[in-house]
């Protein structure tokens, strides 16, 4: 069994192997695995748990779900006995979802008989939407080699970015980011981004996709911004920047409407947005099929 808690552990190979089992999921392939896998979400999900519950009853999985409300990690219990409790019960995976960052994770991961699945930690990774957002642009685009992918607004907190612009850069993408001063990563460059634009105009003329992201107002220990109308206006998705959009736009969701995209653009002509839920199931699939193999 293997564990999935940051792209950065991913070779190339293993991410096609991964995007191999998600467009076979895709084209019908039947693909069955026995045993139990528990859903450990301490953070608020409907598009990310129930794509993993669905995933993992089409694979023939068993799953439970643990909130936060009903895990003892409210009355004080560590993160690593939590897990070592469902692997002496017996479980074969653990999904999980916490607000804090998992790092470093090594000794973690190898202290325990489990195969654990970051559905996302903190400010940290999302791998598997990254590896989703990778397989829908692989899908309309092939080959990705010199794709230009821009991310838009909330840099600073967004994992989605830092597990998506690794992953672009393994496909010989080339990544920017635009938004607010005070939401882009002072080491933004480490990160593998090439350029970073202070005018969204600029990007989306350069960019051949772009990625708006959530404003994360619930990471935001401060103000961050002026006022989320003025964001909205300076960053945002508006129908007079949506006729100036030369290629496609996508966002992971949740979507704040009127914060990063007008309401009505949100399922428009030029929105992957669609095809990146639906993919997800397929891509979660694969993973748990990688993982738990």
């Amino acid at each position: 069994m293997r564990s999935l808690i940051s792209v950065s552990d991913l070779t190339r190979q293993d991410v096609e192997t991964i995007l191999g089992y998600a467009r076979g999921f895709k084209e019908g392939l039947s693909y069955k695995i026995e045993g139990d896998v528990a859903l450990l979400f301490l953070e608020s999900s409907t598009r990310t748990k129930i794509s993993f519950e669905k995933a993992a009853r089409l694979l023939g999985l068993r799953t439970y779900s643990i909130s936060g409300q009903t895990s003892s990690m409210t009355k004080g219990e560590s993160f690593y006995d939590t897990l070592k409790t469902l692997e002496l019960l017996g479980f074969k995976g653990v999904v999980f979802r916490v607000p804090f960052v998992l790092y470093p994770y090594k000794d973690l991961v190898d202290s325990l008989e489990l195969s654990l699945v970051n559905a996302g930690d903190g400010t940290h990774q999302h791998p598997t939407q990254g590896l989703i957002d990778l397989f829908t642009l692989r899908e309309r685009f092939g080959s990705l080699e010199s794709l230009k992918v821009l991310y838009v607004g909330d840099i600073l907190h967004s994992r989605v970015f830092r597990s998506g612009a690794a992953l672009m850069k393994m496909f010989g993408v080339s990544v920017a980011v635009c938004g607010p001063a005070t939401l882009i990563p002072k080491d933004v460059k480490a990160l593998g981004v090439e350029r970073v634009f202070k005018n969204v105009d600029e990007g989306i003329d350069w960019a051949d996709v772009v990625v708006w992201l959530r404003l994360q107002k619930e990471r935001q220990k401060e103000n961050y911004i002026p006022s989320e109308r003025s964001y909205f206006l300076e960053f945002g998705l508006t129908r007079e920047r949506y006729k100036r959009l030369k290629g496609l736009f996508m966002h992971p969701g949740p979507v704040n409407r009127e914060v990063d995209i007008a309401g009505d653009l949100i399922y428009s002509e030029k929105s992957l947005i669609e095809d990146q839920v639906r993919n997800g199931l397929f891509v979660r699939m694969a993973v748990l099929r990688w993982c738990l193999s």
